[in-house]
């Protein structure tokens, strides 16, 4: 006190100047501070770290707009049908080691080299036939039929198949004809494992087999579509797509090929969500798709005593093809993501219908920031919390002066 009253001489008493530089020494400690406690930048905060002038910015901040929803539109999201032929025909299925055919011979005449049962008796003629023990491609890609030989199979289809062994049995039996049939596929398989309930080898069918008849033939998947994924490989290359878009684009259904794999893999979408929110956590979309302003309820919405509706963000990175489009010149060069902060201001009742056209994506970050009258009032119950004891204690003295 004796301080006090050296340096204010001229005050009207040593009691109010200590108020004075109670006051004072709170000020000082609050500017003394980095930042007053807060759940995250403001809206000019994100403003000022833009940095509009700039020639090129740390990341693209974007209004959402009706012309921003056009270009989002424009998204190249992972095709299979792009990769690997949405279009395309089925596979034609060839034999190979390890498959095993039943064959059987027709002959007509009265002296059959393989048999001597009649099978059928079209208009006198009679027509007798054999069925041959199951043949088993051998690993020289070769079956063995009677009086024909070696016949080399693999790589053949069965109409080939039939042309060979008939070929080869051309003056030894009389008028021959062959079927062919496949009693064992082991060549012309796709390989099925993950969240299927009975994934292994599942064998395709000549008539062509697209995706979807395969996970059906493994049982179906285990796991809700909207959190499935498939990779499908084939001859060294490898494509993810969540199973939702294979079911929203017929094309992305594409025939298999022996030797593809299919992995199926349960991996829940979900964004995370900051700020004035309701609920600051990580969420679960729960479903195929999900709106921006579905996510905003699911995160419980914005607190009425610290939102500021202007200010909700939606961060994520962006393919470069899309941020260029978005930011225009300012795009930064030679770079594969770009950072992109989407702005949408819910004061407005079109914020709102563009809220609901602007799909979320696994990964991205929503942050509504407070209202800067909410950080002027954790100011001034700042500063009293610091200053109120001082001040009581300095009148408690004075009282008992």
């Amino acid at each position: 006190m004796r301080l006090l009253q050296s340096v204010f001489p001229g005050f009207i008493g040593w009691r109010a100047v200590s108020l004075h530089a109670i006051a004072l020494l709170g000020f000082g400690q609050l500017a003394a501070c980095a930042y007053i406690p807060s759940d995250g930048p403001l809206k000019s905060d994100i403003d000022n770290e833009y940095q509009p002038r700039a020639a090129q910015h740390p990341f693209e901040l974007v209004e959402i707009s009706d012309a921003t929803l056009r270009v989002l539109q424009q998204r190249d999201d992972a095709s299979l049908a792009a990769r690997f032929g949405g279009d395309a025909a089925p596979p034609e299925l060839k034999l190979g080691i390890g498959d095993a055919l039943n064959i059987t011979i027709w002959e007509t005449g009265s002296q059959p080299l393989f048999a001597t049962t009649p099978i059928t008796q079209p208009a006198g003629n009679a027509s007798r036939g054999v069925s041959l023990p199951e043949q088993s491609v051998d690993t020289d890609g070769c079956i063995s039929v009677p009086f024909a030989g070696r016949i080399h199979v693999a790589g053949s289809t069965l109409v080939q198949v039939e042309a060979d062994i008939k070929a080869a049995l051309v003056g030894k039996a009389a008028n021959p004809q062959v079927l062919v049939t496949l009693s064992r596929n082991l060549s012309n398989t796709v390989t099925v494992v993950g969240e299927v309930t009975g994934g292994g080898r599942i064998a395709l069918s000549p008539h062509g087999d697209r995706l979807l008849d395969v996970l059906a033939s493994a049982g179906g998947i285990r796991a809700p579509t909207y959190e499935t994924w498939i990779r499908l490989t084939r001859a060294g290359l490898s494509m993810r797509v969540p199973m939702a878009q294979i079911l929203d684009n017929p094309a992305d259904n594409v025939f298999l090929q022996p030797d593809d794999a299919l992995l199926v893999t349960r991996q829940p979408e979900s964004f995370t969500a900051f700020g004035a929110t309701g609920r600051n956590a990580q969420i679960i979309f729960e479903a195929a798709h999900v709106s921006l302003i579905e996510a905003v309820a699911k995160a419980g919405g914005l607190q009425d005593q610290r939102a500021d509706p202007r200010a909700v963000f939606l961060m994520r990175k962006e393919p470069a093809s899309i941020g260029a489009a978005l930011a225009g010149s300012s795009a930064v060069e030679n770079q594969a993501l770009m950072p992109v902060v989407y702005r949408l201001d819910l004061t407005k009742a079109s914020g709102y219908f563009l809220a609901q056209s602007f799909a979320m994506r696994d990964g991205d970050m929503l942050f509504v920031s407070s209202a800067p009258a909410n950080e002027l009032q954790k100011f001034l119950t700042l500063l009293g919390l610091i200053t109120q004891p001082a001040i009581e204690g300095a009148v408690l003295n004075s009282s008992l002066k």
